[in-house]
């Protein structure tokens, strides 16, 4: 049995490039992206679509409050939105670029997202909403919900009986 190094060119074209299942994604995200504006509409003049962005956030749970903290490069706060209703936590708001806005210029290459996001958080228990507070600085939001004094867990005395 003679052993033959594998070739994944097909047999009826020879030359051609080796197969690699990478090849062709950017045509094919293009592809779908021009046939989802078909039914949303054309993209912006300037060639930037809007896009829905997501924030990266991280919430931890504390034995008497919860933490959220969101990633918000490039955002002021006016540009975003903290509400809690039914122990769910909503953050919500738009990331824009002047440079976007203005209309000037064309792009080459764009990797920075900017668009509208909502995200929500459903909350184990529930908070204190008079006592929630918020600081925003160098691009990273930090929320302090402690929870409700009913919520806490009690501890119970037990007394040995005799």
């Amino acid at each position: 049995m003679a052993v033959a190094r594998w070739n994944p060119t097909m047999p009826w074209r020879p030359f051609q490039q080796p197969w690699s299942p990478f090849e062709g994604i950017e045509s094919l995200r293009n592809e779908m992206d021009r046939l989802l504006e078909s039914f949303a509409g054309s993209p912006q003049p300037s060639g930037i679509r809007e896009s829905v962005w997501t924030p990266r956030v991280d919430l931890l749970e504390h034995e008497q409050a919860f933490v959220l903290v969101a990633d918000l490069p490039g955002m002021k706060e006016d540009d975003f939105n903290l509400a809690v209703q039914d122990n769910v936590l909503t953050l919500e708001g738009k990331r824009t670029f002047a440079h976007v806005e203005n209309g000037h210029g064309r792009y080459h290459y764009s990797e920075r997202a900017s668009g509208t996001f909502c995200r929500r958080f459903l909350l184990s228990t529930a908070v204190n909403a008079e006592q929630i507070t918020a600081t925003y600085k160098h691009g990273v939001l930090e929320v302090h919900l402690p929870q409700a004094a009913e919520a806490q867990p009690k501890r119970i005395a037990v007394q040995a009986s005799s």
